[in-house]
This record gives structure tokens, C-alpha cells and sequence, in this order.
């Protein structure tokens, strides 16, 4: 064994790979062997075939321990390797460890993590292999997405890997809540590297995921500024307009536009049961079709309400109502003899 060494090979995907699931799952620890653990065989299988092309090909004494509720002869289709059965009954599932006893190549090998964390060729693979061992994705019934990468403590050679690649993260130290990753523009970045390739059942999921994402999701802020900016391309908008546009729900949209109006940025009018919204800045004021008849017949002369009613065709009421709204929107006023007059503010009156 002691002539054992790992052959000069360059850092390749799988290597880089290898790396990240021994990060995650293997013992870092100790000094005398290689060890990977996980519950899914293709990775323990994927680690065993790339790993012994880095070393020599003589005296290789991998052992692989199975472990199951039940002492179960799981078939293990590798040669050269020595399996070992054991029961662990607090194991839902079968789970694999995978070891080689070799002081040398642990040295080597750990030559081989340290050169992959510095090489930037390198990140995506480790976070790749890395998501693989700690990793998981949540959807909540609420809509919420969430891609986890557990650990207890924070990893300079994470935070260094995902801000290469720009993702933007929070750190929960509860519950070993590690790295929590949100928002479709990450999961996009994560979908590039190919973040859950490894793992057949996370990559489906994570597939999944990507697939029923049926909004682009927009931070607050960059919705808000979003829809300042549109304003510049037309007078108004209506809360479906902007929804199409940023494809988001009206919902979500409403509720932009309702934080925008109590900041004093936007202002809203009411017409035709629909709320068209304009920049608060503009000299506008936005009117149906039904209300501008009304400012037309008021044109030369103030009249009393029972001719205006008698000329619009409809009850005195109604149109009462009318000639208050057009009141609050300073078109209109009612004299003391109780008949109305127009008024002519210094605003863009525009009929929708």
C-alpha cells in the first residue's frame, strides 16, 4: 500500500464531482482512509467507478458496508470489492459506505479536494457533488420554493462557489437549515451548472420544479422600479395590463401598485369599474365616456340637475351620483342657486 499514489490526471467533471460528494457525505476527518456514505447507489456507484481510475489499479482493497433495517443480501454490482452486511434498524432504507484504507492515498487524495476548491473549473462540479450528498428541494402547498444545501456551520468554499456563480443565499444555523436558495432567477443560474444532476431522484424533482413555475418571480424592489418605469411608455395602465407584462399574477400586481400609491408614487381612477393608474406627477384625469357627456352639456352654461338628467336620459339619482364624482375630480361645481357649472382645471382630461 505504501506504493499506492493517485496517477497525475487532470481535474476533470467527474473528479470535480467526486470531490463535492466526499465534502458532503465522506469523513474529512481521519487520516488512514477514504470513506463516502449515502443511501443512493448510483452516487456510491458513480463515486467507486471514477475514483479508481485516479489510482493505481494493483492492491485495491475497497470495502463496501451495507446497512438495512433488515440483514438484507442487497447485490452489489462491482468487482474487485468486498461487501460486508450489517443491520442498522433506524435505517429507513439501505444505505452504502464506501471505503479504502490507505494512509498514502488519503494524502493524495486530500491534494486533490484542496487543488479542486482553488480552481474555479472545478465549482460547478463540487457544488454539483456537494448538492447530491446535503442537499433537497421543497415545495410548499402555499407556492413557496425552496433549495436547501444542509449543513450546520458555514463553508468559505460554498460562499465562494455560489457567489462565483452569482447565486444569492441565506444562512439558518436552525436545524442544520444551511444554505436556503430562493427565487426563479437562482434556480435559473443553479439549472445552467446542472445543480442536481447527480441525483436522479433531486434531479426530477428539481425538473419538476422548474416546470410549474408558471410566474417569473421579481424581488419587490426590482417590481416596483419595473412598473415606475413603464409609466414612461404610456399615460396608464390597469392592474391586467401590468400583469401581462410582467407576468405576474393581478394579485401580486395589486398589491405593488397599492404600496406605490400609499408612497405617494401613483394614483388610480375609477372608471367603468376598472382601476386605471397613472404617475402621481401627471396633470391627468381619467374619465368614461358617460362622465365626459356630462362636461359637454355643462360646456357654455351652468344648468340645474332635472334639465342635465332630462338631456343625459337618465333618473335624477343617477345622475346626481355622476355630477359628485365629476365634483371630486374638480370638472364640476354646484352654485348656490343649486345648478352646476364646469370647471376648467389645468389637467389633461383623457376619455377611456
Amino acid at each position: 500500500m505504501n506504493n499506492q499514489k493517485i496517477t497525475k490526471k487532470s481535474f476533470n467533471k467527474k473528479v470535480a464531482e467526486c470531490v463535492g460528494l466526499w465534502l458532503a457525505e465522506g469523513d474529512n476527518k481521519c487520516n488512514n482512509e477514504i470513506t463516502f456514505t449515502n443511501n443512493c447507489w448510483d452516487l456510491i456507484d458513480f463515486f467507486h467507478n471514477t475514483f479508481i481510475k485516479l489510482i493505481d489499479s494493483e492492491n485495491k482493497k475497497i470495502r463496501i458496508y451495507v446497512y438495512s433495517p433488515l440483514k438484507k443480501q442487497i447485490k452489489i454490482p462491482l468487482k474487485n470489492v468486498q461487501v460486508n452486511y450489517y443491520v442498522d434498524k433506524r435505517a429507513t432504507k439501505p444505505y452504502y459506505i464506501w471505503r479504502l484504507a490507505s494512509v498514502d492515498l488519503m494524502k493524495e487524495w486530500k491534494k486533490i479536494v484542496e487543488k479542486s476548491k482553488k480552481s474555479k473549473e472545478s465549482y460547478a462540479g463540487i457544488l454539483r457533488g456537494f448538492f447530491a450528498g446535503e442537499g433537497n428541494i421543497k415545495e410548499a402547498s402555499h407556492g413557496s420554493r425552496v433549495l436547501r444545501i444542509h449543513q450546520s456551520k458555514k463553508l468559505p468554499y460554498i460562499k465562494k462557489i455560489l457567489s462565483f456563480f452569482n447565486i444569492e443565499y441565506k444562512f439558518s444555523f436552525y436545524h442544520r437549515g444551511g444554505y436556503i436558495i430562493q427565487r426563479k432567477e437562482n434556480f435559473d443560474k443553479l439549472a445552467k451548472i446542472g445543480i442536481a444532476d447527480l441525483h436522479p431522484d433531486k434531479k426530477q424533482k428539481f425538473e419538476n420544479m422548474l416546470k410549474n413555475y408558471k410566474q417569473k418571480h421579481y424581488r419587490k424592489r426590482f417590481l416596483k422600479r419595473g412598473i415606475q418605469k413603464t409609466f414612461k411608455n404610456k399615460e396608464f395602465y390597469t392592474a391586467k395590463q401590468l400583469s401581462l407584462l410582467f407576468d405576474r399574477s393581478q394579485g401580486r400586481i395589486s398589491e405593488t401598485l397599492t404600496e406605490l400609491k400609499k408612497e405617494g408614487i401613483i394614483r388610480n381612477f375609477r372608471v367603468k369599474s376598472k382601476d386605471y393608474w397613472i404617475l402621481s406627477n401627471k396633470n391627468y384625469i381619467l374619465i368614461s365616456g358617460i362622465k365626459y357627456k356630462y362636461l359637454n352639456i355643462l360646456k357654455n352654461d351652468s344648468k340645474r340637475m332635472k334639465d342635465i338628467a332630462e338631456e343625459v336620459g337618465v333618473c335624477s339619482k343617477a345622475t346626481f351620483n355622476r355630477l359628485k364624482e365629476l365634483e371630486k375630480l374638480g370638472l364640476v361645481k354646484r352654485n348656490k342657486n343649486k345648478t352646476w357649472r364646469r370647471m376648467h382645471p389645468n389637467k389633461k382630461v383623457i376619455v377611456i
